[in-house]
């Protein structure tokens, strides 16, 4: 027999199908650990070519006891319609009636509606119901059938699972082996199940209906086939690693499955469920994807910030790199009565973030937190939160400035346009924003601890959100710089041309104090610092240094970056 401790899931598809049967293959073991009632202490390495999976091992006896005490492992139920109640079989172990979760939905929203959320009598959805909701009606049948399987095959489940324990000894895995025993098995009990069923999308989304012919001898349209195990456990880590929702505004759908490179059984489930259930609402499309990445990374950390687990988190360093890489994201186009899969990507997690000591979780968790509220602003259905979100995207998953930059360099006209309007907006803080930047990028560390380079920074958000706000307030001491921030960005490509525009900024800001401090006789403080030589020095030097470009990128995304208090005799720009 085989050794039943290691076990190697192999990565055919490229996609998250393989993580799926990883996490299903792990849900099983956890069930089988708790039959037997050892700690399923299951842990998961990504080893590139295939997982690797680790527990204790599963004793005969406990596979024996399965012949008189089937499992069912996972939580996923077959599910009942009006069509297809007299095909499911009497006595399934997990069952749904989804008409009545389909009401149960409608009550609690509708109670929700009126304000009524409360009463005890009105029950929350099913934690499931959006996966029962993407399956019925077009995966249903293929769904039931693969249950359905299962459950006529219950007595001979030592059997199946002991097939498992063989495909997944070696790697690659002996697919063809697995194959040939399935068909033994079947003969010998009789069931007539097929070894191979059709690859649902929802769970292998490169495996649509269509021309799936390697080589173009031919035009029938069909579905691809895999081995029906493989399947089945794709269903049941479905319901452990996959996160799918509706498209706000729209019947299309996306899905997100974790893509891990290192981490326990026990961590991933206390993790996930967090997860997913600060992902419960419909998101538009771009925003989820950041949102997601956000908000399990936030979960994520919020788990290993308990006493017991700091120390862990620390050993591993960064996150991305030995914890979890990121999201596998789908996005599935509603056609009506089918979905097609129109887009296949990856939401990596930020890489900037590394646990060096225990302390360290707090102060990333307060800095997602912060990344968090920035992104729930936008409303991407308004043209111009969209190249925002996209950028913020982009910096999340890939950890480049360059996207950073493209956001900062494009949000101070939405702040000023939105303030304006008199309308909320929420600027990242000043010293988290330091701190991404120098986690990203250490060098810029220099630059951002300049004197000169603070006190210019200063001056352009006082002459712009914090003027703005002072107008707001009634108070027209200072002007208001219109279209700063733009004027700078497009004048940074070349160096001549960006010292010539701050020097124009400075001189007028300058200007400006002596005038209003002149007409309002040092009667009306507090009054506004003015910039110096020495400052004008130290900027011209990093410019040399750095280009005109970053240091650019950097005195915008600082001039109109959040400041938790100011100095006495600087005028508060918060509302």
């Amino acid at each position: 027999m085989p050794d039943k401790a290691t076990f190697y899931i192999d990565k055919s598809s490229g996609t998250f199908a393989d993580t799926l049967a990883a996490f299903g293959w792990m849900r099983v073991l956890a069930e089988l650990h708790e039959k037997q009632e050892t700690s399923h202490d299951i842990h998961l390495r990504d080893d590139g070519a295939y997982f690797t999976i680790t527990c204790a091992p599963i004793q005969p006896e406990t596979l024996d006891s399965l012949r008189h005490n089937p499992l069912w492992p996972g939580s996923m139920p077959m599910i009942e319609t009006i069509k297809n109640r007299d095909s499911i079989p009497a006595g399934v172990l997990n069952k749904v009636d989804y008409e009545l979760e389909k009401e149960r939905v409608s009550a609690y929203f509708s109670a929700k509606a009126k304000a009524q959320a409360a009463d005890a009598s009105v029950s929350e959805p099913h934690r499931h119901w959006d996966i029962f909701r993407a399956i019925n009606p077009a995966s249903l049948p293929g769904y039931n059938g693969i249950l359905n399987d299962w459950w006529v095959a219950r007595d001979a489940q030592p059997d199946i699972l002991n097939l498992l324990f063989q495909l997944f000894s070696t790697s690659p895995n002996d697919l063809d082996g697995a194959v040939d025993g399935w068909k033994a098995l079947d003969k010998a009990n009789g069931w007539g199940i097929k070894p191979h069923s059709t690859g649902q999308q929802l769970y292998n989304p490169d495996q649509g209906k269509g021309q799936n012919k390697a080589k173009s001898n031919g035009l029938s349209v069909g579905n691809l086939d895999n081995f029906w195990l493989l399947e089945w456990l794709k269903i049941v880590g479905f319901y452990e690693a996959a996160q799918t929702r509706l498209v706000q505004g729209v019947k299309d759908r996306k899905t997100y499955v974790i893509a891990p490179r290192e981490l326990t059984y026990t961590e991933h489930r206390e993790i996930f469920s967090n997860f997913a259930n600060s992902m419960r609402v419909s998101l538009t499309s771009i925003k989820g994807d950041t949102l997601a990445a956000l908000r399990y990374t936030e979960a994520l950390l919020t788990y290993f910030d308990e006493p017991v687990r700091r120390f862990t988190l620390g050993e591993r360093g960064r996150l991305k790199k030995r914890l979890v890489a990121g999201l596998y994201a789908a996005f599935y186009k509603d056609l009506g009565n089918a979905v097609a899969t129109m887009n296949l990507a990856f939401i990596g997690l930020p890489g900037w973030i590394e646990i060096g000591e225990p302390s360290d979780i707090a102060l990333y968790t307060a800095m997602v937190q912060e990344l968090v509220m920035l992104v729930n602003q936008f409303d991407e259905t308004h043209s111009d939160a969209i190249a925002m979100l996209q950028a913020l995207r982009d910096f999340v998953s890939a950890d480049t400035l360059d996207a950073l930059f493209r956001f900062t360099r494009a949000f101070p006209a939405y702040y000023i346009g939105m303030r304006e309007r008199n309308k909320y907006v929420y600027a990242i803080q000043e010293d988290i924003l330091e701190r991404i930047i120098t986690m990203t990028e250490p060098r810029y560390a220099e630059i951002l601890e300049d004197e000169g380079f603070r006190n210019i920074a200063y001056a352009i958000r006082a002459s712009t959100v914090t003027a703005q706000f002072q107008k707001s307030q009634g108070n027209r001491k200072y002007d208001v710089r219109y279209g700063l921030g733009q004027d700078l960005a497009r004048k940074s490509r070349y160096k001549d041309d960006f010292i010539a525009a701050l020097s124009e900024f400075m001189f007028k800001f300058n200007a400006e104090n002596a005038q209003v401090m002149e007409v309002t006789k040092m009667q009306r403080p507090p009054y506004r610092r003015s910039i110096q030589t020495s400052d004008i020095e130290s900027v011209v030097a990093l410019i040399d240094r750095f280009g005109s470009e970053t240091v650019a990128n950097l005195l915008i995304a600082y001039g109109y970056a959040r400041t938790p208090r100011k100095d006495a005799g600087e005028a508060d720009d918060s509302e």
